[in-house]
């Protein structure tokens, strides 16, 4: 991976580096000044955010448990593309849970003082459920990750009127990397669902997977200022990590690579009017520590299984059969958290997923 030598890849200092609530909330400001709707959707979000805040300081105290503030869930793995190197290929699709069972596990967010709800796939909006699960739990902020293929006026619109939904459209760059990777016409798609929403007055941005292979043109001027010109205001960059059936080794980024890119990215935030989150710097922070498996964050999958992350598809208790606090109190993950190196990220993007073989080998000893 090379820039040209000109780029500034250098000055930006590591002390720039942010965590993932700064940015979010960083986004939420930048989207304030589109105008009047911008500003009403800020104020909303504020006050979402200390009703969260409160609720979850009274719950913990009652429950005596630790709260995560991010859930993120899978409501479907179905997916209507069929892109190089996806994670979720393979997995489960049969037997999600109903649009009962989710909207009860989202109330139960709620209630506990989550903050906030990543929904992500599969393509989420193929179930139909999504725009009213995300409407009937105004407590909650959703950012929603789509290909963008079922964005129409009328979706766009119904997001738009619930006032607490980010969404962030797939992408691998421009054109010419998005087709390769996801198909004939992919980013023509994507794009046209970025205008949709931003017509509608949706905050939107984009999600783009950075790999060996495209991380010259992701961490482009270019690339970002034409994301800026769609109308985004965030970005997520997500590091590859190899799992899943369909390997690309080749992808993996050195650690030299991975310095450059990030070296980029932190050059990107401060010359450029977009919000840019990068996995897994931004969760990991200097003590490269990973927030998953309950501390601040979990993931569920379609038929209610909790997870440490959606990279490790690992479960032994479900939401269908305890609930979420219980899913929480989980004796897993605090199997997980009591054993410091499965948390720390070496070769990979992702330290759990580093360490899945010893993962599993947990798991079986507590079924």
């Amino acid at each position: 991976m090379t820039f040209k030598e000109n780029d500034q890849l250098t000055g930006v200092k590591e002390k720039n580096q942010q965590g993932i609530g700064p940015l979010v909330r960083k986004t939420l400001l930048m989207w304030a000044r589109s105008g009047p709707s911008g500003i009403l959707f800020l104020a909303r979000a504020a006050l979402r955010v200390h009703k969260a805040n409160r609720r979850r300081e009274l719950m913990e105290k009652e429950l005596r448990t630790h709260i995560p503030t991010v859930m993120a869930i899978s409501p479907t793995l179905k997916c209507n593309y069929n892109c190089l190197g996806c994670y979720s290929r393979s997995r489960p699709e049969e037997e999600e849970m109903t649009t009962a069972e989710l909207y009860k596990l989202i109330s139960e967010a709620q209630s506990y003082g989550f903050l906030s709800v990543l929904i992500t796939g599969g393509e989420p909006f193929l179930r139909s459920d999504i725009p009213g699960l995300i409407s009937a739990h105004q407590d909650l902020m959703f950012v929603v990750i789509s290909n963008g293929t079922m964005i129409t006026e009328e979706m766009a619109h119904r997001l738009a009127a619930s006032r607490n939904c980010i969404v962030l459209i797939s992408v691998e760059g421009f054109a010419e990397q998005t087709n390769q990777r996801r198909g004939k016409g992919a980013y023509e798609t994507a794009e046209k669902a970025i205008r949709t929403l931003r017509r509608a007055s949706v905050p939107v941005g984009f999600s783009v997977t950075n790999h060996a292979e495209n991380s010259a043109c992701l961490g482009s001027e270019a690339f970002i200022d034409q994301m800026i010109s769609l109308g985004c205001v965030a970005g997520l960059y997500s590091e590859y990590v190899p799992c899943g059936p369909d390997l690309h080794p080749e992808w993996i980024l050195t650690e030299e690579e991975r310095a450059v890119f990030h070296n980029r990215v932190q050059y990107l935030r401060h010359e450029k009017p977009i919000v840019l989150v990068q996995f897994p710097q931004d969760e990991y922070g200097e003590l490269n520590h990973c927030t998953a498996a309950g501390q601040a964050s979990l993931h569920i999958n379609p038929q209610g299984g909790i997870e440490p992350c959606p990279f490790v598809p690992v479960s032994v208790e479900n939401v269908r059969e305890k609930g979420l606090i219980e899913a929480i109190r989980s004796p897993f993950f605090q199997s997980i958290l009591s054993k410091p190196y499965l948390l720390k990220r070496n070769k990979y993007a992702c330290s759990l997923y580093e360490h899945i073989s010893d993962i599993k080998i947990m798991a079986d000893e507590l079924r």
